[in-house]
């Protein structure tokens, strides 16, 4: 009988005494890793097969994928694991369940134990959610914003005059800029859509400027600017009709926000980049302000808020501010909610106000002393939707607000486009 029989014999006598692969490793005077051979050798053979009992007690002592089932019409999976020692971590659970995380997201799952200290065993299970390609594209744009550094000048800061009495901050609420939307009229040039806009924007800068040294510039990006998620339809689901495909505007567009907040930088000490998701353009509106942080790394002077939350909050002086698209909660509710969200800075203020967009024409009143706009869109276009609507007649506008540090809002400026 050759050694490696002789081995399997002696093992094969000793399952029954049921102890751990150390035990049987001393015994035979081998490692853990000739046992765990051995063993596979045994369930392999046509005895062990036999024997109920003990094949089942080797099974036992190695982690075995139960079940693993993928339903791809349906986007989901699940998996069965049973094991000797408890997942303690996701990265485990991924590891020993053979999960392909490029395709699976783990919605949850549940460990049960049973047996005893000498003899332990644990079983999890876990529900897979199939990854949209939402989910794939985010993952790949992160990865890719990590590592990128971009190479780009410093721009001066403004230098302060003797004889502005007060700081003051500019507030451009940039809302339904709709830069990539298809019109029925026949405008649908991008490049245009920028230039007007920058020219409108730059006038205001300008004025702003002569009004106050500009400590810090407000500006809010997202709120419908690209007009649709790069599936070309809103973030729910419902087809838009573009000028260009999704990479082509993608990239105009990121050019463009360099070119203003460049500008902005030229002319204000601070400049404040605030995200506020639009309901065309949620997650692509997300991209955009990701990928500028990146760009703008190394220049102190701009600041980022990337949150995905709906509602942003801002101080300034002695003013409060609320930003939010528009698109679900009305006036009253904002105004209502407002206090209750700030209510650590609230009574730091005197002037409070609530800027949204989202319904294309402006309406202005006020809540309990609290101010609300809702200003007109950043864009002219009309799809066949509008047409059909009549919604044809309110003409777009490029709208700022200058905050006084002390005094609150003292002026609003407007451009037609």
């Amino acid at each position: 009988m050759s050694d490696n029989q002789h081995l399997l014999e002696s093992l094969r006598k000793m399952m029954g005494w049921k102890k751990s692969k150390s035990f049987y490793a001393d015994k035979l005077g081998i490692s853990e890793k000739e046992i765990k051979r051995l063993m596979k050798q045994l369930q392999e053979s046509e005895d062990i097969r036999k024997d109920a009992e003990v094949a089942a007690y080797v099974g036992e002592l190695e982690d075995v994928i139960l079940k693993f089932e993928e339903d791809l019409k349906k986007g989901t999976g699940e998996v069965v694991l049973k094991c000797n020692n408890e997942i303690r971590t996701l990265d485990e659970l991924i590891e020993k369940c053979k999960i392909d995380t490029s395709k699976w997201e783990i919605a949850k799952y549940v460990q049960n134990y049973w047996g005893n200290n000498n003899t332990p065993h644990w079983q999890v299970k876990a529900w897979l959610t199939k990854k949209t390609e939402e989910n794939i594209y985010q993952e790949s744009f992160i990865d890719f914003l990590k590592n990128y550094t971009p190479n780009k000048p410093s721009v001066q800061a403004p230098i302060k005059r003797e004889f502005f009495e007060n700081d003051v901050c500019l507030v451009i609420n940039k809302q339904d800029a709709h830069y990539n939307k298809f019109d029925v009229d026949g405008d649908n040039s991008i490049a245009d859509r920028f230039r007007r806009v920058d020219l409108k924007l730059t006038t205001i800068i300008n004025q702003a400027a002569i009004a106050g040294y500009l400590a810090k510039s407000i500006y809010i990006i997202g709120s419908d600017e690209f007009n649709s998620e790069f599936t070309n339809t809103t973030t729910k689901g419902t087809p838009q009709d573009n000028i260009l495909t999704y990479h082509q505007s993608f990239e105009l567009i990121c050019h463009h926000e360099t070119w203003m907040i460049d500008k902005l930088l030229e002319m204000s000490q601070m400049v404040d980049v605030i995200y506020i998701p639009g309901n065309h353009d949620e997650y692509v509106g997300w991209h955009l302000i990701s990928w500028l942080e990146a760009y703008y790394r190394d220049e102190p002077r701009v600041m980022f808020d990337t949150s995905p939350a709906y509602r942003k909050y801002v101080s300034y002086g002695n003013t409060a501010m609320m930003f939010n698209h528009g698109d679900v909660m009305k006036a009253q509710t904002l105004a209502t909610v407002f206090p209750m969200e700030y209510k650590d800075e609230w009574s730091d203020h005197e002037y409070f106000y609530v800027f949204t967009g989202d319904r294309h024409h402006e309406v202005t009143q006020s809540i309990n002393g609290i101010k609300f706009y809702q200003i007109p869109a950043f864009s002219n276009a009309k799809s066949s939707w509008d047409s059909r609507k009549g919604y044809t007649c309110v003409k777009g506008e490029v709208t700022a607000f200058l905050i006084d540090e002390i005094d609150g809002m003292t002026n609003i400026y407007k451009q037609y486009l």
